[in-house]
This record gives structure tokens, C-alpha cells and sequence, in this order.
């Protein structure tokens, strides 16, 4: 899902009186100069673009190739979910946040709403260059958001830079995460390990643009460095 109080939550639905259809995937691809292929027909040569077509109750989500899937990964996370965590957060609403993941671009003004009063940062940068800009990091006490990671190996990246550069967050992801080997084997030092602890909602409200609010499950907001008061929180119903 892709970020900027966006991110991407893959295929994690809870919706009462709603049955599963059986879902079939078709990979379309979208050249630059206009020229569309599928999986069941010819390939042109320039592929740029890649949509998951919806084909059950709730589509096919989870493209896994190294592209993101554009559909996929674009949710916006609503408003009552950032009210929600606001609540587990107090000491960092006075706080320099910095929310890199763009998305619809509202996240800032959702964060304030939630009630961070100090300084917000969300702008339509590149995420990887700003880690590398030791300046700009010096004015972050923490990262709060929800990022893309629909794409094949994207928490990796973005877990990877963020732990080697040592900067306290607060990130949506599958509750998978938990439980990869990756994630062990960043925070294989004692003091790293230290550092992890996690947020686990009941669900989380999402919405495409404009879109109805749908609630997903199995998330937690994975944290590091923000030493709270306790390592597992479990969250009640907002």
C-alpha cells in the first residue's frame, strides 16, 4: 500500500455478510507510447505501468513482481485510524514528524487533526535520498506513517535504511512482519532488538481516494526507537 497517510494494507479485509468470491489475476501493462498487453495475449515491448484487474469481491490484490502494482498499493489510511494511534503516541504530538510516503498528500493535515501539533513534514520527495541527507534527518525526531509495500522487497528497503541510519518510527505494515527473518536479522544486536516494539490495532480504516472507509486487519504499527511504555500494545476499538 502506498503511503502518505496512504500505504498499502495488501489483501487484509474484515467486512461482515460479505463472501469471498473465488478471483482470477490478469497482469495488464501500459507502455509509454500507449500500446496496452495482458498475460493472455501479445506482449509489446515497453512495459511501464502495472494493474491488478478487481475479478472477486474484493479483486486480486498482491502483485509480486518487482513493480508496484498501482492499484494495489494505493490507500489512503482514514482518519479515525491516525485518532486511534494518536492515543498510544502522546509524547511525540509536540514533536518534528516526518511523514515520507505521499500518496493522496493529506496525511499532514490527518495528523494534526489527530492532534500532532508540532512540526509535520509531507512533501512529495524522494524518500531514499532525504535517509541520505543527514541535515534533513537531524530535524526528525520520528517517522509516523504508512508506506508502499505491495512492491516485491519494498519493506525490506525501507526497514533496512531506516534501522543502519538509526531513526525512530512508527510504521504500518502486515503482521507478518513480525515474524519474518528479516526483520531479526536487522535487529540482530542486543540494542537494536531493544528498540522494536509494536502497536497491533483490532483494524484499520482505509479508503481509496474518495472512496468508502473498508476496514483491514491483521496490521500492526511496527515501532522502533520511540521507547514507550510498553513493547506489545494491543488496541482497543476507536
Amino acid at each position: 500500500m502506498r503511503g502518505g497517510g496512504g500505504g498499502g494494507s495488501g489483501s487484509y479485509f474484515e467486512e461482515e455478510e460479505v463472501e469471498m468470491e473465488e478471483t482470477t489475476t490478469t497482469t495488464t501493462s501500459v507502455s509509454v507510447g500507449g500500446g496496452v498487453s495482458s498475460s493472455s495475449g501479445e506482449k509489446e515491448e515497453t512495459e511501464d505501468i502495472e494493474f491488478v484487474e478487481r475479478t472477486g469481491a474484493y479483486g486480486s490484490y498482491g502483485a509480486n513482481n518487482d513493480r508496484f502494482s498501482i492499484e494495489d498499493d494505493e490507500w489512503a489510511t482514514s482518519q479515525r485510524a491516525w485518532n486511534a494511534l494518536a492515543k498510544h503516541l502522546e509524547k511525540f504530538k509536540g514533536k518534528k514528524i516526518w511523514a515520507p510516503f505521499y500518496y493522496d498528500g493529506k496525511v499532514k493535515t490527518r495528523l494534526k487533526q489527530a492532534g500532532f501539533r508540532g512540526k509535520v513534514t509531507h512533501e512529495k520527495r524522494d524518500f531514499f535520498k532525504l535517509m541520505n541527507d543527514a541535515k534533513f534527518l537531524a530535524n526528525v525526531d520520528a517517522i509516523i506513517d504508512n508506506p508502499p509495500y505491495t512492491g516485491k522487497g519494498m519493506k525490506e528497503k525501507i526497514l533496512t535504511k531506516l534501522i543502519a541510519k538509526d531513526v525512530p518510527f512508527c510504521l504500518l505494515f502486515p503482521l507478518g512482519v513480525l515474524h519474518s527473518k528479516f526483520l531479526r536479522d536487522l535487529t540482530a544486536a542486543k540494542a537494536r532488538r531493544k528498540k522494536v516494539q509494536a502497536i497491533v490495532p483490532r483494524r484499520v480504516f482505509v479508503h481509496k481516494e474518495f472512496g468508502e472507509e473498508l476496514p483491514f486487519k491483521y496490521l500492526v504499527w511496527l515501532c522502533y526507537g520511540l521507547e514507550l511504555e510498553r513493547d506489545l500494545v494491543l488496541m482497543d476499538e476507536e
